[in-house]
């Protein structure tokens, strides 16, 4: 029982874990400070219920929805009380709201408001305020994608509880920048924090209104400069605080805080360069320090280029001529990106710088890391272009002994056509004479047989010749 009447109260860790300490009796006496006496009806047992609230702001929604559709005065009635209900009643009642669509339906009616129903929109920008001051409600509206911008919107009207209500709100989150951008763009304003620095120079006529709203504005201001990114980063704080002096905002007529912090951070920044004081209004002050700073170092080189390029930009400034713009958004982003040791602004800074329009969205991190590793880049390109060039070689080598190839196996194959031709004609030059070795042969039998037929005539001729001359001749040769 205790524990749940703990939760009913949305205590913070360290109050449950202070509440759990207490005595016993300390706690009963708490415990029944909190309940009706036996047999009383509890107060809130006839107030309107959570679906009671919604139902009435989606009246409200439904009306603004029509051109000229008046919201029901029992549903503004619902409204108006729906900011006490969620700052008074128990941790449950915040939790069913959010769940039935209460947050989604708060700024549904918030955005259909009229700029003219400046009631009913303070009223809805009240709830939204009451609902931030609950653990969970607050979860779901920072967690919502539009509530930011939509609570941003509502510094756009002439109610000045409206407006301050709407800067506590964005002055407890640290999505600040982002959601002045927004206004930005929906106002359409030249620079953010345009409005909210005009303010400060504008009179109501009321003098309680004026100091709630300037007071507002100061606590504003001071948030966005010493909380979330710019809490650790003193480049980050020195940059908003310039473009907060260009808006015009004058720190010795409208914030005492702001000039005290201002001077504190011109003081470290002084002694990062070993003076009392950097006179940021002189040119040749500043450009003396760097030069001081940067001679005998690697970065003085680069220096000299930077000017000696800036001096052939054009010096007339006008839109078609926008180079000293882009230099300048472009040194911005390069020191609000720049690594801060022990600093947890820098993905904060990511976040918030993210989806600014004030600064250009380019990736420090990246380009650096580039450019550190020049040399090696370079080497690449020079091995690269070696390679290719050594390729190139080999292409015209091969293509050469391409050449070479075609034409040796072209001389082949008129060689073989050659060796063809001979063949063939050994071929036949083979078959005649094998003819002719045969003729030959012939005839050589021939002229064998005829001399063996020669030397057997002669040798009958010699015979009959010696028997003629000896006179006798046989009978037979008779």
């Amino acid at each position: 029982m205790l524990t749940q009447f703990k939760e009913e109260l949305d205590l913070t860790a360290v109050n449950k874990a202070a509440m759990m300490a207490l005595p016993a009796a300390k706690k009963w006496q708490i415990y029944c400070s909190r309940r009706p006496p036996p047999g009383q009806v509890m107060p809130l047992a006839t107030a309107p219920q959570v679906e009671e609230y919604i139902k009435a702001l989606n009246e409200i929604a439904d009306a603004f929805a029509l051109s000229d559709g008046v919201p029901p005065a029992e549903a503004c009635a619902l409204v108006d009380g729906l900011k006490t209900a969620l700052r008074t009643r128990a941790h449950s009642f915040v939790i069913r709201f959010i769940k039935q669509g209460g947050l989604g339906a708060l700024l549904d009616a918030l955005q259909r408001a009229p700029r003219g129903d400046a009631l009913t929109r303070h009223n809805l920008i009240a709830g939204i305020k009451a609902l931030m001051n609950n653990s969970t409600g607050r979860a779901h509206v920072l967690a919502h994608p539009t509530s930011i911008d939509l609570i941003a919107q509502s510094l756009d009207t002439e109610n000045v509880k409206t407006k301050v209500a709407a800067l506590e709100i964005l002055g407890a989150v640290c999505l600040v920048l982002e959601s002045m951008v927004h206004y930005q763009k929906y106002a359409g304003e030249r620079a953010r924090f345009q409005g909210v620095v005009n303010e400060l120079d504008r009179s109501t006529g009321a003098y309680r209104d004026d100091l709630g709203l300037k007071t507002a504005i100061m606590s504003f201001v001071n948030a966005v400069l010493n909380y979330g990114p710019g809490e650790d980063s003193l480049e980050f704080r020195l940059h908003l605080r310039y473009e907060l002096l260009m808006m015009g905002i004058q720190p010795d007529r409208h914030i005492e805080f702001f000039e005290m912090v201002r001077v504190e951070d011109e003081r470290e920044l002084a002694r990062r360069f070993d003076k009392e004081h950097v006179d940021t209004k002189s040119a040749a002050s500043m450009f003396e320090l760097l030069r001081r700073k940067l001679s005998h170092t690697a970065a003085y080189p680069h220096l000299l280029s930077l000017l000696e390029h800036l001096l052939l930009l054009p010096l007339e400034y006008n839109p078609q001529s926008q180079h000293w713009l882009l230099l300048d958004r472009v040194v911005q982003q390069v020191v609000l990106q720049q690594p801060a040791a022990g600093s947890r602004a820098n993905s904060e800074q990511g976040s918030e710088r993210g989806s600014t329009s004030d600064t250009t969205k380019i990736n420090v991190g990246e380009i650096v890391h580039l450019l550190a590793k020049e040399e090696e880049l370079v080497a690449a390109r020079s091995k690269a272009e070696n390679l290719e060039r050594e390729n190139c070689d080999l292409a015209t080598e091969l293509a050469k002994k391409e050449k070479q190839v075609d034409q040796q196996s072209q001389e082949r194959e008129e060689l073989e056509n050659v060796v063809a031709r001979m063949k063939e004609r050994l071929e036949k030059e083979t078959a005649a004479h094998m003819e002719s070795t045969e003729r030959c042969r012939a005839a050589a039998c021939r002229a064998t047989q005829l001399e063996h037929q020669l030397t057997q005539e002669r040798t009958e001729r010699a015979r009959f010749e010696k028997l003629v001359s000896e006179g006798s001749i046989p009978d037979d040769a008779k």
